[in-house]
């Protein structure tokens, strides 16, 4: 292997030349935001714009090229003044109907009290019931229970029988359309429980005022529950 000083050479070898690349001009420059604009003409301006309906405190301003003085601003809509032509008024009227012959009118939607009492349980034993909500639909308010007790609610009796051997807080199966309203369990005394956000309705074709629920006994003996629910009917069973 030769030398590393033989193989250096400070010309190009026979037949070889530098190439002559052609010289690039620079662009010509170009004015950043903030730096070329009237607006440094008189630091003191707040914009362009003419009055409008907005304070500084419901302006968000921004700033272009590091500058200390606002360059861009986004302006909300001003609020339409009362009285003004072209504006539309949207006034919600509630008209209570009244059966003829009645001396009186209903003012609104009223809850009530379903209560249920199950046959003698044994632990781990369930029993099945159509409860009669008088309503299509209906929203759960409250339930109390006089024993330790599972309750399932459903929308209809096929997915009520579908759901029956599902164990206790096991998740229900993603793949199916369960209809189930609401499953509580009440193991703690005192067996009560509140919703705030539940509405059921019923499934069947056509629609009627049930609910179908089911109940089993998670205490340690045998029990008759007895199962009180306050519901607010949404809707009539007609």
């Amino acid at each position: 292997m030769p030398a590393l000083a033989d193989t250096l050479r400070s010309t190009s070898p026979a037949g070889y030349m530098p190439a002559e690349l052609p010289v690039l001009a620079l662009p010509s420059p170009i004015s950043l935001p903030g730096k070329e604009n009237s607006f440094l003409v008189n630091p003191w301006i707040r914009s362009p714009l003419p009055p409008i309906n907005a304070g500084p405190d419901t302006l968000r301003q921004f700033n272009d090229g590091n500058q200390s003085i606002p360059q861009r601003r986004l302006l909300p809509l001003p609020a339409p003044a009362l009285g003004s032509t072209g504006g539309t008024t949207v006034t919600n009227t509630v008209v209570t109907a009244a059966a003829s012959g009645s001396s009186s009118a209903s003012t609104g939607l009223t809850t009530v009290t379903l209560n249920y009492i199950s046959p003698l349980l044994v632990s781990g034993a369930a029993a099945t019931q159509a409860l009669n909500v008088s309503s299509k639909s209906y929203q759960l308010i409250s339930m109390k229970s006089n024993g330790a007790c599972e309750i399932r609610i459903y929308g209809s009796a096929v997915a009520q029988a579908a759901d029956f051997s599902r164990i206790a807080y096991d998740p229900l199966p993603a793949e199916l359309g369960n209809n189930l309203v609401t499953d509580v369990v009440l193991d703690t005394a005192p067996y009560v429980w509140n919703w705030q956000n539940r509405v059921g309705a019923n499934q069947d074709s056509p629609q009627a005022g049930i609910a179908y629920l089911t109940i089993f006994n998670t205490g340690s003996i045998p029990q008759a529950l007895q199962i009180s629910f306050v519901v607010l009917p949404l809707e009539s069973a007609s």
